[in-house]
């Protein structure tokens, strides 16, 4: 199988790797290895001219040439949680700017002069933004490309032109969301990771599970057929795979519901933290939060979701099998707020779906993850998928999964042998015990395909209240350690 420099992936010399993992219930054979990855073709956006001095964002030229199967080949469990609704600019960009970061000067974060005008020409700059539950910007496939306005990235504030206007410029720093800043501090924050598709929260999430959303600009479902899966892919492999839910259903329950006849993997959130404490994780899981509290969608507190967050870590760092995982965190999509870097473009079977959507927030988190690192290759939703297809040889869905980076740059050749234990002292998430603004869905797609009976009556998987699933979650949180309750 083909070598490859560690520093040349990382640069983005190439564009884009494949790679695959998977999943099935049962006890699973080892995986045959996997067909040389494809050349890369996806482009890279201009890095910044100043890099800083010799870190761990830049890996030394030294290092020993191993293939991106080789380095993945200690990981039997991919999670991947998959928040809502953020830009990197909006809880990262200050990464740039922070004092205790060691690698302010690599990230590609703000520098504090960016801005956008109003429709009446007024510029709205860039600011600390101290509204936890802000309303929610404009985020349809129709407003986020008039956002990028074709690379200019100069249309946010005119798309959500109002009294709120201005909170899209608006941005989080480590006094707000300590847990964030402390996973950048640890692993891998990735500073190019985009959405996959220039629009809403469905047709990235289409992505996510089947990378493509078969030409759906919208937030519709495919209600008989629709394309392939990663599902299917690793139920023929022989590979075991879960989509946990914190909601009343999974995400994938709504988006395939044509589907679920023939293939459910929607597990309760509680057995996920069940499978975390005894070792019993799938080889790939998705994790969906609960669409009503901690998803981090507007209105929803974002303090919130970072316990949510703060609760799936920690579960995994306390697993037994937290030598073989790896933990993917990213955002279906931006949500109408601001992000500077304009996307790039990528390959796929529809033209108008190869530009890529705006920057989200995304880390990349394990024993064998590189630390302190700054990610700079392109990646986006599918490099999910294609990482699943380098661990685990699954066959690509389509050119896309089959020509889109994996994640393999982010692997420390130093540890995927000698896997670490889980850094000590991760700060612990404050939250009230009474919630903020829960219960109004962030999906209300969803609720009506459940009120309607599209979505059958056996496909739910928890029927409590949002406060009673609030709860529940809250004192999973305090059992693990990640919270500190108000």
């Amino acid at each position: 199988m083909r070598a490859l420099s560690r520093r040349r992936v990382l640069l983005g010399m190439g564009g884009l790797l494949a790679a695959a993992c998977g999943s099935a219930p049962e006890t699973v054979p080892e995986p045959t290895p996997p067909a040389p990855t494809p050349t890369p073709t996806t482009t890279t956006p201009p890095q910044p001219a100043d890099a800083g001095p010799a870190d761990a964002s830049k890996p030394d030229a030294k290092e020993p040439q191993i293939s991106p199967e080789e380095l993945l080949s200690t990981v039997d469990a991919i999670v991947v949680l998959m928040m809502e609704n953020r830009s990197f600019d909006h809880f990262l960009g200050a990464l740039k700017s922070d004092a205790t970061y060691v690698n302010k000067a690599t990230v590609e974060g703000l520098s504090g002069t960016e801005s956008n005008a109003t429709a009446s020409g007024v510029n709205v700059p860039v600011f600390k933004m101290d509204n936890f539950t802000p309303e929610d910007p404009p985020h349809s496939f129709e407003a986020v490309h008039a956002q990028w306005n074709n690379g200019k990235n100069d249309g946010f504030v005119k798309e959500h032109a109002g009294r709120s206007e201005r909170e899209v410029m608006g941005f989080h720093d480590r006094s707000q969301i300590p847990f964030y800043y402390w996973l950048a501090d640890n692993f891998t924050v990735c500073d190019n990771w985009f959405a996959s598709v220039l629009g809403p929260t469905w047709p990235n999430r289409y992505y996510l599970h089947a990378a493509t959303s078969d030409g759906k600009k919208g937030n519709t479902p495919f209600v008989t057929g629709g394309p392939d899966t990663i599902w299917e892919k690793l139920r023929s492999a022989g590979k075991s795979y879960k989509n946990y839910t914190a909601s009343v259903v999974a995400w994938y329950t709504g988006g395939f519901v044509g589907k679920l006849l023939s293939l459910n993997p929607v597990k309760q959130m509680s057995e996920f933290f069940a499978d975390c404490r005894n070792g019993t994780l799938p080889n790939f899981s998705i994790i969906d939060p609960d669409f009503t509290s901690n998803d981090d969608h507007p209105s929803h507190d974002i303090r919130q979701g970072q316990a949510f967050v703060a609760s799936v870590y920690k579960a995994l760092a306390e697993s037994p099998q937290w030598k073989r995982v790896l933990f993917v965190i990213t955002y279906d999509e931006h949500g109408g707020f601001f992000d500077h870097v304009p996307p790039p473009k990528t390959v796929d079977q529809l033209a108008e779906f190869q530009q890529l959507g705006i920057r989200v927030p995304a880390f990349v988190i394990g024993p064998t993850v590189r630390r302190g690192h700054v990610e700079k290759g392109v990646l986006e939703h599918v490099s999910v998928l294609s990482t699943v297809k380098t661990r685990f040889g699954v066959t690509p869905l389509n050119q896309r999964m089959a020509q889109t980076r994996d994640l393999s740059s982010c692997i420390d050749p130093a540890f995927y042998k000698n896997p670490q234990p889980p850094p000590p002292n991760p700060p612990k998430v404050t939250v009230g015990r009474v919630p903020t603004g829960i219960g109004v869905s962030s999906q209300p797609d969803l609720e009506r395909m459940v009120a309607d009976g599209t979505i059958p009556d056996w496909a739910i998987v928890d029927r409590r209240s949002a406060k009673v699933r609030y709860q529940a979650f809250l004192d999973e949180a305090v059992r693990v350690g990640a919270v500190r309750v108000e």
